[in-house]
């Protein structure tokens, strides 16, 4: 969603910017034009083959000029009108990632002979959810997979495609058929409103009036507000009604209604009837676009240089809380003289005082036969230290 904002921020201002361009190209074009036709009426009532007067001469220098400079100065705003919108192009590539074959699955593990019928059913499965039963069975049938050919989604599909479509009977008779059950829910209020603002296009005001008389009542405790706005939309539904006021627009709208009352359909119908509001494919759908993004900006981060100059083969570049009983390890050790992280060639050597460096800190800070340790004043032989290994 954030990198839909950022995106709509820059399409934005492309956008106003082009607005602004277009009207005021507009202006300046009909102010050239109508100084053209000024000049052309004035020149045109000489006789034909008179030349030009002095004055004259000068106003189509003028005008030429003028011309010249408004064209100059229009090319000039197309040109960062151009960079406005390749600033879009960027925006898009910068905040949506076009490849995520990185961290995606590949394409090979849903051909295997195990997946690729559950993936073939999967595909089935949802192409019946959606309603889409005839392309379902031939799925079926091509692919030789079995699939639950399941005919309550197609009913719950051909109602919310219904209604999609400003028809909300359909949706009417499955709800009063389990009217006791949706005593709670805003379902039947949504769908008799629904019906009522067609009675009020269609048939006019005064049967969208009676439908109400007879439908709202049961509903009005519930629904107070509701039902008030769609009384008053009512109001607008005559031929020569004004344009409705903002509140009661999307009243008005036979198609977002439909798609409202549709996805309220959906998501009632399925808590009703203890079914998933989404296929299995749908859902993993879903899922996977919310965490691809992630996946992706911790694959970006890991395949840094210096974060993978900390990764070792059998360790780990940070410490793991194990809790009280989990016992005490280091992933890694980092010596505290040179500041580097330990390794096969350089590994951590322990002094006589108990302080530890690491072999290169050692052959540094050894001084003939004698070292010094550099957190104590104890001093030793460098041979003395003894290299630590950690299990």
């Amino acid at each position: 969603m954030d990198s839909c904002l950022g995106v709509e921020q820059d399409l934005d201002k492309a956008t106003t910017k082009f607005t602004a361009l277009n009207d005021h190209a507009s202006k300046v074009l009909e102010d050239v034009i109508s100084q053209v036709e000024e000049l052309r009426k004035e020149i045109s009532k000489q006789a034909l083959n008179t030349p030009l007067s002095q004055s004259q001469a000068k106003a189509v220098s003028d005008l030429t000029a003028t011309v010249k400079q408004s064209v100059f100065q229009l090319s000039t705003d197309h040109r960062e009108l151009h960079a406005t919108v390749s600033r879009v192009g960027k925006s898009i590539d910068r905040h949506f990632i076009a490849d995520y074959a990185a961290v995606a699955p590949k394409a090979e593990s849903f051909c295997s002979d195990t997946n690729r019928p559950i993936m073939e059913q999967a595909i089935a499965q949802h192409l019946y959810r959606q309603g889409l039963e005839e392309v379902g069975d031939s799925l079926v049938s091509e692919a030789g997979v079995s699939a639950e050919r399941g005919s309550t989604f197609a009913q719950l599909q051909r109602c919310a495609g219904a209604l999609a479509a400003a028809d909300p009977a359909p949706a009417l008779a499955w709800a009063a058929a389990r009217e006791h059950d949706l005593a709670h829910s805003p379902l039947p209020f949504t769908l008799h409103r629904m019906q009522a603002l067609k009675l009020a296009r269609e048939q006019g005001v005064c049967a969208a009036i009676a439908y109400a008389r007879a439908q709202f009542p049961a509903h009005a405790a519930r629904h107070e507000r509701q039902l008030q706005a769609a009384v008053c939309a009512l109001a607008w539904c005559t031929p020569a009604a004004p344009p409705p006021p903002p509140q009661y627009a999307h009243l008005l709208d036979p198609k977002a209604l439909g798609a409202e009352a549709a996805e309220l359909f959906v998501r009632e119908a399925c808590a009703l009837l203890r079914l998933a509001p989404h296929s299995p494919l749908a859902g993993a759908v879903l899922a996977g676009a919310r965490v691809l993004p992630a996946l992706h900006d911790i694959r970006a981060k890991m395949s840094h240089p210096h974060v993978l100059a900390a990764w070792a083969d059998d360790e780990l570049p940070l410490e793991v809380e194990l809790g009280e009983e989990g016992g005490g390890y280091h992933s890694v050790f980092a010596c505290p003289i040179l500041r580097q992280q330990a390794s096969d060639h350089n590994p951590p050597m322990r002094l006589l005082c108990g302080h530890v460096i690491s072999r290169d800190a050692l052959n540094k800070l050894a001084m003939g036969v004698k070292l010094k340790c550099p957190y104590c004043p104890m001093e030793q032989s460098p041979s003395e230290a003894r290299q630590i290994y950690f299990s």
